[in-house]
């Protein structure tokens, strides 16, 4: 049962970020004029042997928006400057944006650069034991990420995001409809439920990945009470023709972030072809 709509329309566009005459300390919370900071969240194991790597980042600009397209201002180095990373940063902390696969003996020579406001940050990624995660299971308590699929009977999408999960055509300035299907079955407490430090047991939300145009959606955030077969529905309608790329984002009562466990979201993309 849906129990709370984020009123109000998401404008989600593109904002040029503006040069700065001083340098600003990356993570600090300025107005806009700072840094944009890629994170390497960490890596884990998959069962092929090779392993898989995950990066968030940090817009630390309460007021600034900031749209890098891949190439000098975006890129990983060395090979290819492309690896599907984000060229749209809101304000805020984004979590598991992007998983890159590796092979298991990887050597840790790549790293993450963003320059915005002709402020370069970069951030090297890496197999190093301390920075192994969970993200599929949390070994504490068993919890689980949420389920996210396009189709009642589509494949299930759960974890970090993998590529490109689901694809729509679209017109400009006509609407077309996000629809998904979530679930988040949680683990059997003996006693019990768990105590849950939040209201909600589900929320999903909607961020734009790529693209240069505008994108305009009614509902980027719903949140429901129960956790099981969710069916939220939205729209997104685009200003400008291309390729865009959207991120679905499930969340469980943990929040945003999964409260620092990578167990306990789901992000999956959406890549929207926009016709004139």
């Amino acid at each position: 049962m849906r129990t709370d709509r984020v009123a109000g329309l998401v404008v989600l566009g593109v904002i040029l970020s503006a040069p700065t005459a001083s340098a600003q300390v990356p993570g600090s919370v300025r107005e806009f004029g700072a840094p944009v900071v890629p994170m390497f969240e960490g890596w884990y194991r998959n069962p092929d042997g090779t392993a898989t790597v995950l990066v968030g980042f940090f817009n630390p600009n309460k007021e600034q928006t900031v749209d890098l397209p891949v190439g000098d201002l975006n890129r990983f180095s060395p090979g290819p400057e492309d690896r599907g990373q984000p060229t749209h940063f809101p304000p805020g902390r984004s979590w598991g944006v992007l998983s890159l696969e590796v092979p298991g003996d990887f050597a840790g020579d790549l790293s993450w650069t963003l320059t915005a406001n002709n402020q370069p940050a970069s951030i090297p990624v890496h197999l190093e034991a301390p920075y192994f995660i969970e993200p599929l299971k949390d070994a504490a308590d068993g919890n689980e990420p949420p389920t996210i699929l396009f189709a009642p009977d589509g494949d299930a999408h759960t974890g970090p995001p993998v590529g490109i999960a689901h694809r729509l055509t679209a017109r400009v300035g006509a609407p077309v409809e996000l629809r998904v299907w979530t679930s988040d079955v949680k683990p059997h407490v003996e006693g019990g439920e768990p105590p849950s430090r939040f209201s909600q047991a589900l929320t999903l939300r909607w961020h734009l990945h790529r693209g240069r145009g505008v994108v305009e959606i009614p509902e980027p955030v719903q949140r429901f009470k129960e956790s099981a077969d969710q069916n939220p529905t939205t729209t997104a309608t685009f200003n400008t023709p291309g390729d865009y790329v959207l991120r679905a984002e499930a969340l469980d009562e943990t929040g945003v972030g999964g409260g620092g466990f990578q167990c306990c979201w789901t992000s999956a993309m959406v890549q929207v072809a926009v016709t004139p």
